[in-house]
């Protein structure tokens, strides 16, 4: 039975607020998660919840809105993202079963020659090493818009609990400020300008990389550890008609897809694809000056002789959607913790753990969040000085985990690079035929059910992959900010022959499958 520690009391059960500052796919789903229970007739904990988010209900848009109107991100959603989503069973049954292309195949071109792998090879190898039917079964990896995910969940909330009492949506409201010592946060209209406070027992950070919620425990903890950096990449994102030798249920990788640059391509709905370009910071001086025009029929035509993986449908599109967007960066956060009992603040998702898309993990590690959070809660009888404390243990170590080895599971100089894919290729080739004698590559780790990140990140560190990676990574960093900053003026110019360290979406765990079932088919 659920215990609350707060005394406002309403009949029989004890009533907490809750405000969730952010309505992504963490927020909406702990939101979701939090008014469930309410239903549970055994708990004497009432949760009345707050949702704040600064930007529009996506729930009530069409696709076709939501693709004009908002910059749109193509995400893999993988067992660890997915498992949390069905613990709400009408969410995934009746609202975002369908929103996504489940991927039955993985592609790496080499210029325009294709190495393929199926799921059906997969299951068919992991069968022939002895592996159980349901540890032969493949991943449930489905390629989807980030948007429509979250509309589909605010469609979710907003039509299971639109005349529930204990639920308040407050879109286009942004948390200005925390006032901790009252426990209420600060809060304006975005269109009137109006501001307001919200009293909380319970404030949940779900604002992103650049989180409000977050500063709170900055101001009231010196002993918290806040790391925000860049992840060193630039990246475009093109949405294209799909080429006709790409399969629509099929990711694909794109080395060296231009000079400096690595790509990748995700199927989308529509009979569409995603086709993904990244070059590292300390490399996009040298680009091409065809990749740096403001006219799209000069990148057009660069595309049309340099784009050698496949034929691109119209290669006017691909130009127009390429000058017609600037270089997109986004960030990474490290926390040593994740909770604050004396402001009464939890952190989950980009608030506590931005990173890289390269290993495709971002929005999984999120709503996996709030899943764990919800069953802290049960196992706690909804105790907040328990449960909070009980989260960071539980989600720092993955947390950061999914930060370190999106950005360090490659490394940026080409020739370690090039040793570590030799390491990748000869290790799986062993694990396959002597798994008892030969520890399994991180990569092929990622994203798998019952394997959390913090044991590929384990992997990692015993192999020596992580440690070898981060001291080269940061080298070519530092060595990048003292030369653009001035501080060495004599530094010998690093990196010019450096491989792209972060591919998007499941870039990383797509390559380490297609090399791994190529070595034991």
């Amino acid at each position: 039975m659920c215990r609350p520690n707060n005394t406002e009391t309403t009949g029989n059960s004890r009533r907490k607020r809750v405000v969730i500052s952010g309505a992504g796919p963490a927020g909406l789903l702990l939101a979701s998660l939090l008014l469930n229970k309410n239903k549970d007739s055994s708990c004497t904990v009432t949760y009345d919840v707050t949702l704040l988010d600064g930007r529009e209900d996506f729930g009530i848009f069409t696709k076709e809105e939501l693709s004009e109107n908002h910059r749109s991100w193509m995400l893999g959603l993988a067992d660890h993202g997915m498992d949390a989503i069905k613990t709400l069973p009408d969410l995934y049954e009746n609202y975002v079963k369908g929103e996504g292309i489940l991927v039955r195949e993985f592609n790496i071109f080499l210029g325009s020659k294709k190495v393929t792998q199926t799921l059906d090879s997969y299951e068919n190898t992991m069968k022939r090493l002895g592996k159980s039917a349901k540890d032969s079964s493949p991943p449930e990896a489905f390629i989807v818009d980030r948007n429509f995910i979250v509309a589909a969940m605010a469609r979710y909330i907003r039509e299971t609990h639109k005349n529930d009492s204990n639920f308040k949506a407050m879109y286009k409201t942004t948390c200005q400020y925390v006032d901790y010592d009252n426990r209420r946060v600060l809060v304006r209209n975005v269109n009137t300008k109006e501001e307001h406070y919200v009293d909380y027992d319970l404030l949940v950070g779900c604002d992103g990389v650049r989180s409000t919620v977050r500063e709170a425990i900055v101001k009231r903890h010196s002993d918290f550890s806040m790391e925000y950096t860049d992840i060193f990449q630039e990246f475009k994102m093109t949405h294209l008609k799909a080429p006709k030798k790409v399969s629509k249920s099929a990711m694909s990788i794109l080395p060296d897809i231009f000079p400096n640059c690595q790509g990748i391509c995700l199927p989308e709905t529509g009979d569409l694809v995603n086709i993904g370009i990244g070059v590292p910071r300390n490399l996009v001086d040298d680009l091409d000056d065809e990749l740096k025009s403001d006219d799209y029929r000069v990148v057009a035509e660069y595309a049309r002789k340099n784009f050698k993986a496949f034929e691109l449908e119209d290669y006017d599109d691909f130009g127009k959607q390429w000058v017609g967007q600037r270089w997109n960066q986004t960030g990474m956060v490290h926390c040593n913790f994740y909770h604050s009992l004396k402001t009464g603040v939890v952190i989950m998702g980009d608030a506590a753990h931005a990173t890289s898309p390269s290993i495709g993990m971002g929005m999984n590690t999120a709503l996996r969040d709030a899943q764990i959070f919800s069953e802290i809660l049960e196992e706690t009888q909804d105790d907040f000085e328990k449960a909070l404390p009980a989260f960071s243990e539980a989600r720092v170590k993955e947390g950061n985990a999914l930060s370190d080895l999106a950005m360090h599971l490659y490394c940026m100089d080409k020739k370690h690079q090039f040793i570590e894919t030799i390491h990748l290729v000869v290790r799986s080739f062993l694990y396959s035929k002597f798994p008892t004698l030969i520890a399994e590559h991180p990569q092929t780790m990622v994203g798998r059910r019952g394997i959390a990140l913090s044991d590929v990140y384990t992997q990692a560190v015993k192999l020596g992959v992580m440690g070898k990676h981060r001291a080269i990574n940061d080298r070519i960093r530092m060595d990048y900010f003292e030369r653009k900053t001035g501080m060495v003026k004599a530094s010998e110019i690093m990196g010019r022959g450096i491989v792209s360290t972060l591919i998007y979406g499941a870039g990383l765990v797509a390559l380490g499958a297609v090399t791994y079932q190529k070595l034991i088919l």
